[in-house]
């Protein structure tokens, strides 16, 4: 049974003996221990607490007060926004639709009532009534609201996203370290796309799923188990005791268990999500 009970615990066991078993650096762990916040990043700092919490077995959240009031930081102020694929209004786009499906057909409806009156003009006519139209719609929807035009193109990116991700599952492997082991990383504290990434998360243990388009770090909660899926690799992994730079330019697939990030197969991604390749 642990006899790390507190914090207080931890400074009395010292600096080597937590570098050994969490294989954090004695610099960085003495930092913590000695409080020092200044020379400590939030990512950074709190990734090192909850690799304390996960091997002592310990509850550190008044540490993570503490250093938060040290900082100024607000906990609710940093919450991230909702994706704006999750925020767009399912009745103001269904409202659009059927208001540009009903343009469409009226419009078709009078370019047909023409051709029949003036029986001696081509075909091609209607075709261009049909062009016409198009660009009508194009016109009403080009008024909506910037946040809904938003919502839109976002959602858009996402579905494109999605297609190719899938397209590209048979063909695309795990980048492989030189001795052709898939790669794998222990303390993982967050991912950091190089440029903006389609990201999509799920939680093992409940299945909840979480899909954004963002450039901004992915800090990992060590306390769950989590598949990731991104659709290109050109990534940097950040851990306790340095960071890693992948170039992979097509979709790369993760899984952290145990503390452990693991590089998959499109294979072995869609065996874990229980045959499902998102």
């Amino acid at each position: 049974m642990s006899t790390i009970k507190s914090f207080e615990d931890l400074q009395e066991l010292g600096a080597n003996s937590i570098h050994e078993r969490t294989h954090i650096s004695r610099v960085k762990v003495e930092q913590v221990l000695d409080k020092s916040f200044d020379q400590l990043n939030r990512v950074q700092f709190m990734g090192f607490i909850s690799i304390l919490e996960r091997e002592y077995g310990v509850n550190l959240e008044s540490l993570r007060s503490e250093y938060d009031s040290y900082k100024g930081f607000d906990p609710e102020m940093a919450i991230s926004k909702p994706s704006a694929v999750l925020q767009a209004s399912s009745n103001t786009r269904t409202f659009w639709i059927f208001g540009a499906i009903g343009v469409i057909v009226i419009l078709m409806l009078l370019g047909s009532m023409m051709q029949g009156e003036l029986s001696v003009a081509p075909k091609e006519e209607v075709l261009e009534l049909s062009s016409a139209a198009i660009e009508v719609v194009d016109t009403n929807f080009s008024e909506m609201n910037t946040s809904d035009v938003n919502a839109t193109n976002d959602m858009n990116i996402t579905e494109i996203n999605t297609t190719q991700l899938m397209q590209e599952q048979n063909k695309s492997m795990a980048t492989l370290d030189p001795e052709g082991k898939a790669l794998s990383f222990y303390n993982v504290l967050s991912i950091k796309p190089s440029s903006k990434v389609w990201v999509g998360m799920m939680d093992l243990e409940t299945g909840k799923k979480i899909q954004k388009v963002t450039k901004d770090p992915i800090l990992i909660d060590s306390t769950k188990s989590w598949l990731f899926i991104f659709g290109h690799g050109r990534l940097e992994i950040v851990t306790s005791s340095g960071s890693k730079i992948l170039k992979e330019r097509n979709t790369v697939w993760f899984t952290y268990e145990n503390g452990s990030l693991q590089q998959l197969t499109a294979e072995e991604f869609k065996i874990k999500n229980k045959g499902s390749s998102w």
